[in-house]
C-alpha cells in the first residue's frame, strides 16, 4: 500500500475519532432549559384606591396604611398559603379621572411572610399621586386592563379588582356600561365603599350605589367602611374573604347581620364590617352622577 494511501486512512481514522469524541462530550452536557412559563397563582388582585379632590392628605394615608397593615396580618398570609397555589400577585392603581390614574405598584407576588411584609413596606413608601374627579368606570376599564395584559407573564386562577372610593362615578365614559360588560369577562369587582360621616365627601347611600353599579362577576360583594380610620380591618376583612374564597363565611356574616338588627345597627354605626351583595338597580341609574359637566368630585 502507497504511504499517501495509508496517511489518508490514517487521517480519517483520527477524524472519526474526534468526530465521536465530540459527539460523546455532547450527549452528557445538560439540555438547555425550556423557556419560562408564566407565573401561575390562586388570585391576581388589582388595588383601585380613590385619589380624587374629595379624599385629603390624611384620608389618602389612612388608606395607604390600612393597605399595608393587611399585609402584615398573619391570617392574610395564612389565607394565601391556604390556596392550591399558595401564593397571589398584586398591583396597586390610583384613581380619580382616566388621566390622572397611575399604576404605583407593579405585579408583587405573595407567598409568605417575607414577601409580605415586603409588599408593606412598598405600600408605606408610596407617596400620593394627585388626583381630580371620580371616575370609577375610568378605574374599573383600568383595572381590567391591568389584568389581562398581564396574562403573559401571569396566570391566575381568579382575577379581582379591589375598588375603595367615597363618592359615585362623575367623570369618563358610562359607568352602567362598564358594570354590565364587567359582570360576564372573568373578572370580579369588589367594593370597599367610604361612607365616614365627617369626611367632606360622605354621599349617604353610597353602599347602595356600590352594589348596584360596582361590585360585579362571580361572588363579588363589598365591605361598608363607616370610618377612615377603620379602613384597614375592612380591608383586611375583605381580603381574607376573597383569597380564601370561602362562600359559607360571606353567608354566615349575611345571615348573623340579617337575623340580629341590634349587629346590623352596630354594624353600620360604629366598626362593622356590614358586608352586602350586588343589588339589581340604583334609583335613577349608575349614570345618575356621571359624565362630563357634571358637579362633584
Amino acid at each position: 500500500m502507497k504511504a499517501e494511501t495509508r496517511g489518508n486512512m490514517v487521517r480519517g481514522r483520527m477524524k472519526l475519532v474526534l468526530l465521536g469524541g465530540v459527539l460523546a462530550a455532547l450527549a452528557i452536557l445538560p439540555a438547555p432549559a425550556a423557556p419560562a412559563g408564566p407565573v401561575k397563582v390562586d388570585l391576581k388582585l388589582v388595588i383601585a384606591t380613590d385619589v380624587s379632590l374629595s379624599i385629603n392628605d390624611e384620608e389618602a394615608q389612612l388608606q395607604r396604611e390600612g393597605i399595608a397593615e393587611v399585609f402584615l396580618d398573619p391570617n392574610v398570609v395564612k389565607a394565601i398559603q391556604s390556596g392550591a397555589l399558595g401564593m397571589i400577585a398584586v398591583a396597586m392603581l390610583d384613581w380619580s379621572s382616566p388621566n390622572y390614574d397611575r399604576v404605583v405598584l407593579d405585579w408583587t407576588i405573595v407567598e409568605d411572610e417575607a414577601s409580605a411584609t415586603a409588599l408593606a413596606e412598598k405600600v408605606r413608601r408610596i407617596p400620593r399621586t394627585p388626583g381630580n374627579r371620580t371616575s370609577i368606570s375610568g378605574a374599573l376599564e383600568r383595572g381590567t386592563l391591568m389584568l389581562n395584559e398581564s396574562d403573559n407573564k401571569i396566570v391566575a386562577t381568579r382575577k379581582v379588582i379591589d375598588v375603595s372610593g367615597d363618592g359615585p362615578n362623575n367623570d369618563g365614559i358610562s359607568l352602567q356600561h362598564i358594570h354590565d360588560t364587567t359582570a360576564d369577562n372573568g373578572v370580579t369587582v369588589n367594593g370597599l365603599p367610604i361612607m365616614d360621616e365627617t369626611a367632606e365627601g360622605y354621599v349617604p347611600d353610597l353602599d347602595k350605589y356600590y352594589a348596584a353599579c360596582v361590585v360585579a362577576g362571580k361572588g363579588a360583594f363589598l365591605v361598608v367602611v363607616k370610618r377612615y380610620k377603620d379602613f384597614g380591618a375592612a380591608m383586611r376583612h375583605k381580603l381574607v374573604l376573597e383569597i380564601s374564597q370561602n362562600e359559607s363565611q360571606i353567608k354566615q356574616a349575611l345571615q348573623d347581620l340579617q337575623a340580629n338588627p341590634l349587629l346590623k345597627k352596630a354594624a353600620a354605626a360604629d366598626n362593622g364590617p356590614a358586608i352586602l351583595r350586588p343589588a339589581k338597580t340604583y334609583p335613577g341609574g349608575c349614570d345618575k352622577y356621571g359624565g362630563f359637566g357634571f358637579g362633584g368630585y
